[in-house]
């Protein structure tokens, strides 16, 4: 949903002038990030120029001054596109709307941009090996990041499924900067491919900016050719313009006010008469791990099955409860 129908559903006594002017911004946002991802196109083009100069001993040093140059202006843009997006946030966290408070929502995290964009030498790229605390540290950093970005999949992925695991990151002056988790999957049907992430519905490269982003995705090509890999897919929410993206998933995203009464008046009458119907079968509520799993796998199977849908094993339940145990629970209404 654009800012203006959200400003216009979550604040019904919203000005005419309110909105014209928040129309505004968001159109000075789309022109501005059309101006970015042309810019980032140009990016793409050079990395790959400079890659092919290195491999053929060429002359580097215009390419790179090119690539810099085309950073600075990257970074402008996105300074622009923050400020931007500050003055749109602000018209929902005005106090001028404090009477509705009760839907003002909290919108998806952005990605983060770093102040400077880095030309190619200044980056390092490699493969995870026991930096686990580092990879997670980043991830839990980066707003843009899902749980299954975290760095423990790869081990459990492994064990679970066998597949072969490639986590690269970047990084400067040792430090973190961006990460690309990607899972390698061999099939008579569909090939030899990677994934980042399967099994789930969310992954794909964050880094502190978008040229950082495409250098993991350029490392996870030159391994993907090297050893006869087909394709790679990104579970990403984030635009690339250089690659065909699928449009028949989306993200359903459900806005969380601060108490249970305001979520309740939020939902329609319909919906709120179905809650009453289960709520007069007296049902009993389990939350707990793996005293769960054999409840849960037992219902969690017969729809998979019902749905046509492969059925994954008990053992990746069991594993996420014991990796993630601090992070995962089971549900269960008898």
């Amino acid at each position: 949903m654009d800012p203006v129908s959200l400003f216009t559903e979550t604040f019904p006594h919203a000005t005419e002038a309110q909105l014209v002017a928040l129309d505004s911004l968001q159109r000075q946002y789309l022109e501005v990030k059309k101006r970015l991802q042309e810019i980032q196109t140009q990016g793409k083009k050079l990395s790959r120029q400079i890659g092919d100069a290195k491999r053929t001993n060429q002359s580097t040093e215009q390419l790179i001054n090119s690539m810099q140059e085309l950073g600075h202006s990257a970074n402008d843009i996105n300074t622009h596109l923050n400020r931007l997006s500050e003055n749109i946030f602000a018209y929902f966290e005005s106090d001028d709307n404090s009477e509705n408070t009760a839907r003002k929502p909290s919108l998806p995290p952005a990605r983060i941009h770093d102040e400077s964009i880095d030309a190619d030498e200044q980056i390092s790229i490699a493969q995870l090996s026991d930096e686990f605390d580092a990879w997670n540290h980043y991830v839990e950093s980066n707003p843009a990041a899902s749980l299954y970005h975290r760095a423990e999949w790869k081990e459990l992925i492994q064990k679970v499924f066998g597949h072969e695991c490639f986590y690269f990151y970047a990084s400067k002056n040792e430090e973190v900067v961006g990460v690309l988790p990607l899972v390698r999957l061999k099939s008579y049907l569909f090939g030899d491919f990677m994934v980042s992430m399967p099994y789930f519905n969310y992954g794909g490269a964050i880094a502190n900016n978008l040229l950082i982003e495409q250098k993991l995705m350029d490392a996870a090509n030159d391994l993907a050719k090297s050893i006869g890999i087909g394709h790679i897919e990104y579970r990403d929410d984030s635009v690339r313009n250089s690659l065909p993206a699928r449009t028949d998933k989306v993200n359903m995203i459900l806005f969380l006010p601060d108490s249970e009464d305001r979520l309740w008046d939020t939902f329609s009458s319909k919906l709120r008469s179905q809650i009453r119907r289960a709520q007069r079968e007296k049902t009993q509520v389990n939350i707990g791990g793996a005293d769960c799993l054999d409840d849960f796998y037992s219902v969690f199977a017969q729809n998979m099955r019902d749905l046509g849908t492969p059925v994954y094993g008990k053992a990746l339940f069991s594993n996420i409860l014991q990796i993630f145990s601090k992070d995962s629970r089971i549900l269960c209404v008898y």
